[in-house]
């Protein structure tokens, strides 16, 4: 069943906007004038995936970095590690906690996003679930 979310005008070139349509979180995202819905939170922590960054198809999740196909909703990446500097200037506490965070972000599993199929009609971005 198709549902009007958005209008066309409220989603910039290249850019995202949070929707819902019933109970879905969505995602809509506008690559090379067409418009893609994917579910809005990342597949590896829950994040808001509309607060991250899409260049071209490739949207990066804003907590770890992880990175999905708006295309196909496929994983491309695992999530990033983040530089924290220099290592000596960060307290012994705060080092170990880092070195487990990032111990079990790698075990964390990374699932592709659910995509759903998005047209607009007179001006109406229309999404279908």
């Amino acid at each position: 069943m198709w549902h009007e979310v958005a209008k066309l005008h409220d989603i910039a070139a290249g850019g995202m906007k949070y929707v819902r349509a019933e109970d879905r979180e969505i995602c809509l995202c506008e690559y090379a004038g067409d418009i893609y819905a994917v579910s809005r939170r990342c597949g590896h922590q829950n994040a808001p995936l509309d607060q991250g960054s899409l260049e071209g198809w490739i949207l990066t999740c804003p907590l770890h970095d992880g990175q999905f196909d708006i295309r196909s909703g496929k994983n491309l990446s695992w999530p990033l590690d983040h530089d924290m500097g220099d290592e000596a200037a960060i307290p012994e506490p705060v080092r170990r906690y880092f070195k487990l965070e990032k111990r079990l972000q790698w075990k964390t599993r990374v699932h592709d996003l659910h995509t759903y199929p998005a047209r607009v009609t007179d001006g109406a971005v229309e999404v279908d679930i």
